[in-house]
């Protein structure tokens, strides 16, 4: 992680695993940067970081959707994802966003209003869009 995040959310993650530093305190942005110092562990470098890998939070923005609908595709099986550790973001190639069958369901989410798998329209979802229902 200490290669791609930044002090803040390497902290997130280690608090919610229970981890606790020598003394016994929970982690904090400032005790991450200071760990990083004490063992010379370079921060990540924005600028050389793989544009093709993104957070969950970036792949929302890039496929404009909702992190509700990814969750969706990721729970279906249908959109790969990895993650570094426990209550690590979660990262998604963006080729995967772009391919099949991702990108046809995000196509007609966005046409119909309906997250629809292998073109059957869930039979419970209503439209967002409907103003009869």
């Amino acid at each position: 992680m200490a290669r791609r995040y930044g002090d803040d959310e390497i902290a997130r993650v280690l608090s919610k695993l229970g981890r606790r530093t020598g003394k016994g305190n929970r982690w904090t942005q400032s005790r991450v940067a200071y760990v990083r110092k004490k063992y010379n562990i370079a921060t990540p470098d924005l600028d050389k970081l793989d544009p093709d890998i993104l957070t969950l939070g970036q792949a929302t923005k890039y496929c404009s959707v909702s992190d509700t609908t990814l969750m969706r595709l990721i729970k279906e099986k249908v959109l790969a994802v990895e993650q570094v550790a426990p209550y690590a973001p979660l990262e998604i190639q963006r080729a995967d966003l772009g391919g099949e069958p991702v990108s046809s369901i995000l196509q007609r989410l966005k046409a119909t209003g309906k997250l629809s798998f292998d073109g059957n329209t869930l039979a419970n979802q209503r439209s967002l869009f409907d103003e009869n229902q």
